[in-house]
């Protein structure tokens, strides 16, 4: 199912645990090539190694543009660098991360610099990488025409998820607390501030930013679909979407909130849950 004919990107992000492995495999389907270094999820490691550490919060225009140009260059199929790109790409994996050892790091620098070829260039592509949402605000300025989505689940239950990495990698600087317990209180308040500044994101570029409601996605994926292809520019026939709906599983811990209840979490966290179009009755 080869649909997509665009060179322009298109990048998938969430919450940790937000059900975004789903976007890439939709990306995969419609022909998009979203990288050669995935993890299991689908993650693409290079835009990890490039992006996914705290310093780029403070990094200059100089800097963070010129990893948005290597990596655009490399997931359109060059990977010839200078000395000084070079340079740059092993600077990020000399010293460990919270979450990567420096040997890890430097498998994706190895990934990153060799040669793909299942990538020649010329063809649709994109991302996926949860922490995309992150620096989404200066990925999009900086790559006029790339289209953005942004899975979001129910924040009651990612509250309850074991998968708690994003909020315990970035939640401080969102919550603006220096050190931020990981519990389901602290972890809706993550959720509840990283998706304000979304809606934000997306009042002021509505046609490049599409929040894509996974559990209205999963009870019924037609229309979901269809509107996510549209966003695209692809166009949504039935047979396509039938085609595509095949992907759409449930998971079980659709509602585990339940199990929980609502008494850890902030009244206004869960007010803004239910502003967001999700349940949150007990």
């Amino acid at each position: 199912m080869d649909e997509a004919q665009s060179t322009a990107p298109v990048a998938a992000g969430g919450v940790g645990g937000s059900g975004t492995r789903l976007i890439a495999e939709l990306l995969l389907r419609l022909g998009y090539y979203i990288g050669g270094d995935l993890n299991e999820s689908s993650d693409n490691l290079w835009f990890t190694l490039l992006f996914k550490r705290r310093d780029i919060l403070s990094a200059d225009e100089r800097e963070l543009g010129r990893c948005i140009e290597l990596f655009e260059r490399r997931m359109r199929g060059r990977a010839v660098f200078d000395n000084d790109e070079l340079a740059l790409v092993r600077a990020l994996a000399a010293n460990e991360r919270p979450t990567h050892s420096v040997a890890w790091l430097q498998e994706r620098v190895d990934s990153f610099t060799e040669f793909d070829p299942d990538n020649r260039g010329g063809r649709a592509w994109g991302w996926k990488e949860p922490n995309t949402h992150i620096v989404i605000d200066r990925l999009l300025p900086a790559l006029p025409a790339m289209k953005y989505v942004h899975l979001i689940r129910n924040g009651l239950d990612m509250a309850y998820s074991d998968n708690q990495k994003q909020a315990r990698f970035w939640g401080p600087f969102f919550v603006g607390a220096a050190e931020m317990p990981i519990t389901p209180r602290y972890s809706l308040k993550y959720w509840c501030r990283a998706h304000r500044r979304l809606l934000d994101l997306q009042r002021a570029w509505p046609d490049r930013i599409l929040l894509l409601d996974y559990d209205a996605l999963c009870r019924e994926p037609g229309p979901h679909l269809a509107a996510l292809l549209s966003f695209l520019g692809v166009v949504p026939e039935p047979r396509r979407i039938r085609a595509l709906a095949d992907l759409v599983r449930p998971p079980p811990s659709i509602g585990r909130y339940r199990a929980g209840g609502l008494d850890a979490f902030d009244p206004q966290d869960v007010e803004f849950v239910a502003e967001m179009g999700f349940a949150v009755h007990a």
